[in-house]
């Protein structure tokens, strides 16, 4: 199922037409802001393909939900909440420069968060590093509110990274 969010924008889950996009769109984020996604360096396709076949997977056994935004066959959002115990789950979500400040990501993420509630997950986390303002800003409006700190070394570099929590009733 998916939700209209603008003319062209529509919020829906993740499937298996989605490799070439999600391929072209996690390079984009890789460059976008390194410190986002899951890479050192440049991710290759077939890593990113391992990536795609696990999510598939973890959405087929109920402890993934993934939504992303497509405009004009393009992936332009995604969000991920991966489960971490029965009621837990951590989310992962990045929206591309051009669709950020038009509500795509807060809709992507109750939609996510709704669909997780459905499968029993009720608490939730998020970590961003405390350099990123917009994101920092973001998981506030979006009801997350810090709960810790820890340090993450990337690329050589140390990095302050903000643990943020949210819960539903």
């Amino acid at each position: 199922m998916s939700v209209l969010i603008g003319a062209r924008v529509q919020v829906r889950e993740l499937n298996h037409r989605d490799l070439r996009s999600l391929v072209e769109f996690i390079v984009d984020a890789y460059y976008d802001y390194p410190m986002a996604t899951w890479f050192d360096k440049e991710p290759t396709p077939e890593q990113i393909e391992g990536i795609f076949y696990n999510k598939l997977h973890g959405i087929a056994s109920r402890n993934l939900i993934d939504v992303v935004t497509e405009d004009g066959g393009s992936i332009s959002a995604e969000c991920e909440i991966a489960r971490t115990s029965f009621d837990s789950g951590v989310v992962g979500i990045l929206v591309r420069h051009g669709y950020r400040g038009k509500r795509i990501g807060s809709e992507m993420l109750e939609k996510a968060i709704d669909d997780a509630a459905k499968i029993g997950m009720v608490r939730f986390a998020a970590e961003v590093d405390e350099k990123n303002a917009g994101a920092l800003k973001f998981f506030a409006r979006n009801k997350f509110t810090p709960i810790g700190y820890r340090d993450a070394r990337r690329a050589g570099e140390m990095h302050r990274i903000v643990i943020l929590q949210r819960s539903v009733s």
